[in-house]
């Protein structure tokens, strides 16, 4: 049995901020990027013979130690490494000795469907293949050998007031008040958790890190740059970078606390306990003869330490397409799947599944001109199985509610020339998750049904109702009158960046309470629960609001002084994105003329429909996604919208991970593929993106 560090379950301040230097050139190339962005043994299987091409045959029958498979979207990847374990089987290798390994939970169910339906009809114990999670795998291990280490995992909500108190606790004292605010005010808890994720795929051991590896790693992650303000000092930043590091270490003494453990540290600990556990590491090495990795594109540093260690003494089989490698913002790098040989120490034979099966001919020609101007890639010689061609139309679009329009148009008649097409069978698709607003808005005002992630649901969209609170009480207030007590709460909401929860019944019987707005806002029941209202400009930027002459003005005033809108980041990609503040309802008002009263009816009524009809989450629904939900999926007809330069490549991307993306983006469409770019984004008129130049759509 393994041995493991009891880790004391005390929250404590009294140790000292972590101690390092802000390395000046580090610091200097965080600057410069900074400043960049601010613009903007079983039987033999004798029956089984693979259905397989050339290409499929050669890995399905390879005897090689270690085998690197490139296999580009649509080359029958999956049923390949299927007919590699039945032949295997077929050979007599005993099922439990092979492990497949995967990233995420639908995979797992899609292969072991698949292996299920395909061996019982060979009369093969499929049940004894192991498929699996590598998080899942991990925490196998945990809880055969290391049991104090195995722990329930802790639900998401409870890790962000976990979080809650974290900067509670670090904020009551003076040192560290110092070093609370100096973080972005703005981030949510969320973005913490997912930052702490970040670290630990990175090898960071919030148990054992070093402050200066840290440091360093703060300074030169793209992640890391929301942290910092372009031209703040090095002792400035010094703060931040002790604020996080402190919160990431106390992070961990909080889940010992709560008998927990978080998502990644399945992995992480995992690893940890087999590096300082010969015996145990052994026998995990030698309980398997092959391992089979897939989408190993999407690895990172604690995934490829984790692959290497079991499979330190087994074959090992990694399949994936460094083309398809879009999750960078996780830190996951396609650097171990084209340099395999050189990460992993050992010989390696490559092979490489050239025919597409799914996309139409023309679809794979454009994918690959335009995948081809990256340099850092595997090269490939890709040839499209299907002889039809796709139908490719690319559309500009004077605004995001002109294209929302197209889009609801395109469905409606491509299903009026095939009866037998569902909503279902269409995806509309977008770099960031903003630019789906419109289209719902479109999309229920013309009864098309649809489904979108529930954080990006217009009907769980916090920050439209503020808006739309304060957009009511500007109407009111414009024509003499007292807003509804409900908006002028909304209204504070949306002004600063934290009002609390418990107060809000009481704020609104406030306001009922007094029969001016203004008035209210000065007395002593308001200000007794809001007592940061007393410093604050709100009452004269809320007179400013009153007399915008036109929405767009409106929308300005908001976007410039209302910190409690924030548009609708929420996860560390977005977070990442920096959205231009209320951007997303810049384009959605461009199509009401100035007036607010269109735009709040409009807006309104639809919610309300939406509600009543449970919008945004229909089976039989177009999807509504980002390329990066897209990628392993096929609809009939696919619309990617706002292909604008800005957006794709996105200004804080890297070009070529964003070239790859887009490529996972076209190759999605089985028959119609649809390309829109605007004309004008937030009033500013845009480029189409340089990837339709590059890959032969435009111009």
């Amino acid at each position: 049995m393994g041995t493991v560090t009891r880790i004391r379950p005390t929250l404590s301040l009294d140790d000292e901020f972590a101690d390092f230097d802000v390395r000046e050139e580090l610091e200097r190339q965080l600057e410069q990027r900074l400043r960049e962005v601010e613009l903007d043994a079983g039987p033999a299987l004798k029956a089984f013979q693979p259905a397989a091409d050339a290409d499929q045959l050669s890995l399905i029958h390879a005897p090689h130690h270690t085998i690197r498979l490139i296999a580009p979207a649509g080359s029958g990847k999956t049923q390949t490494i299927i007919n590699r374990v039945l032949h295997l089987a077929k050979m007599g290798t005993r099922p439990e000795r092979i492990l497949c390994l995967t990233f995420d939970n639908s995979a797992v169910r899609a292969l072991r469907e698949k292996v299920t339906e395909q061996l019982s009809g060979l009369s093969a114990p499929h049940q004894n293949f192991q498929i699996s999670t590598l998080n899942a795998f991990g925490y196998k291990i945990l809880r055969d050998h290391f049991h104090a280490e195995h722990k329930q995992i802790i639900e998401a909500p409870r890790v962000w007031r976990l979080i809650k108190e974290l900067k509670d606790t670090l904020a009551s004292t003076d040192e560290g008040r110092k070093r609370h605010d100096a973080l972005p005010a703005s981030l949510r808890f969320r973005f913490y958790s997912e930052f702490f994720g970040l670290l630990k795929n990175a090898l960071f051991d919030p148990r054992a890190t070093v402050p200066q590896k840290f440091a360093d790693f703060m300074l030169t992650s793209k992640a890391g740059e929301v942290f910092f303000q372009s031209g703040s000092t090095s002792d400035e930043k010094k703060l931040v970078i002790q604020a996080v590091y402190w919160m990431f270490k106390e992070y961990e003494r909080l889940l010992q606390r709560e008998r927990r453990m978080d998502f990644d540290d399945q992995k992480l600990r995992a690893v940890k306990c087999l590096d300082s556990s010969p015996n145990v590491l052994s026998l995990a090495q030698h309980q398997f003869d092959e391992i089979i990795v897939d989408e190993f594109q999407d690895i990172n540093e604690l995934d490829f330490d984790f692959v290497s260690l079991i499979a330190q003494r087994a074959r090992l089989v990694i399949t994936g397409d460094d083309d398809q490698a879009i999750y960078g913002f996780r830190g996951c790098t396609p650097r171990y799947i084209i340099e395999l040989e050189k990460h992993l120490g050992r010989q390696v034979e490559s092979f490489e599944l050239k025919r597409n099966y799914r996309c139409p001919r023309n679809i794979v020609d454009h994918a690959t001109r335009l995948i081809r101007h990256n340099q850092w890639r595997v090269e490939k010689n890709p040839i499209a199985h299907r002889l039809d061609d796709a139908s490719i139309k690319v559309i500009e679009s004077t605004t995001a509610t002109a294209e929302a329009k197209m889009i609801a148009t395109t469905i409606e008649r491509v299903r009026r020339r095939n009866k037998e097409l569902k909503f279902s069978d269409f995806a509309v698709l977008y770099r960031t998750n903003a630019q789906s607003l419109p289209i719902q808005l479109q999309f229920i005002l013309r009864d098309i049904p649809y489904n979108v992630r529930e954080q990006d649901n217009i009907l769980h969209n916090n920050e439209l109702e503020k808006l739309l609170g304060v957009l009511r009480a500007k109407l009111a207030l414009s024509k003499n009158q007292q807003p509804d007590p409900a908006d002028a709460v909304l209204s504070l909401r949306s002004y600063f960046q934290y009002v609390d929860e418990r107060i809000l019944a009481r704020l609104e019987r406030a306001f009922e309470a007094v029969p001016s707005f203004f008035d209210a806002l000065a007395g002593r029941s308001v200000l007794t629960l809001l007592p940061k209202l007393r410093e604050s400009r709100f009452a004269s930027v809320m007179q400013d609001v009153a007399k915008a002459p036109t929405l767009f003005k409106t929308l300005d005033i908001l976007a410039k002084d209302f910190r409690g809108l924030r548009g609708m980041v929420g996860s560390l990609e977005d977070v990442i994105d920096n959205e231009v503040p209320l951007g997303e309802v810049y384009e959605l008002a461009a199509s009401f003329r100035g007036r607010v009263d269109a735009f709040v009816d409009t807006v309104d009524n639809a919610l309300k429909r939406a509600k009543e009809a449970k919008t945004g989450e229909e089976q039989d629904g177009v999807a509504l996604a980002t390329y990066f939900k897209a990628k392993g999926l096929q609809w009939h007809t696919v619309i990617l919208t706002s292909c604008n330069e800005g957006l794709i490549p996105h200004k804080r991307a890297p070009v070529e991970d964003e070239r790859r993306l887009f490529y996972v983006a076209l190759t999605r469409a089985s028959s119609n593929l649809v390309v829109s770019y605007l004309k004008t984004s937030c009033k500013t008129r845009v480029a189409a993106s340089t990837f339709l130049t590059q890959a032969g759509l435009h111009g």
